[in-house]
């Protein structure tokens, strides 16, 4: 017994970082599966790409989000480039006590809007960018108060729709 002691910690840990491997491949993959999955891609925009769209470089155009509630108030930037469009989202909405803002995209052929991120605090109000595949125009776009996070939709606050003769 004395002799075989010294594999038992070695084993344990080792089992132990497998496990965790296991958790983060799995969850990192079920993220990945999320919104509109169906040969569409989100990306995260890179800071300069960000900073680009928000300064109004080239041809970008803005689209001025229609408001559901009375201190909401919106607009949708973005351009068309290499096959993808690159959009940001702001809006002036009151803080929150609990929950968050979430924009969810609805591509025309879907009957049920996805979400696709969460509206963060900056200098212009709250903030969000993405890029999508052109494919998907046209795209309405809307923000939500969600209390809680079940992917479900709860009150729409402002909708946009990014047309495909606006490009």
């Amino acid at each position: 017994m004395n002799k075989f002691l010294p594999f038992v910690f070695p084993l344990a840990a080792t089992i132990i970082v497998l496990l965790l491997a296991f958790r983060w491949y799995s969850a990192r993959t079920q993220r990945e599966s999320g919104p509109m999955t169906e040969g569409v891609q989100i990306e995260n925009l890179s800071e300069s790409e960000l900073k680009n769209v928000l300064r109004g470089v080239g041809d970008v155009k803005s689209v001025t989000m229609t408001s559901e509630a009375a201190e909401a108030t919106g607009n949708i930037r973005y351009e068309v480039v290499d096959g993808k469009v690159r959009l940001s989202v702001t809006a002036n909405l009151p803080d929150l006590q609990a929950g968050q803002y979430q924009v969810w995209f609805k591509e025309a052929n879907k009957e049920k809007p996805q979400p696709v991120f969460v509206l963060v605090a900056g200098k212009a109000g709250l903030i969000g960018s993405a890029a999508i595949a052109e494919d998907s125009l046209p795209l309405e776009v809307m923000v939500s108060q969600e209390l809680k996070p079940d992917g479900e939709m709860e009150q729409v606050l402002l909708k946009g729709i990014i047309n495909q003769a606006e490009k």
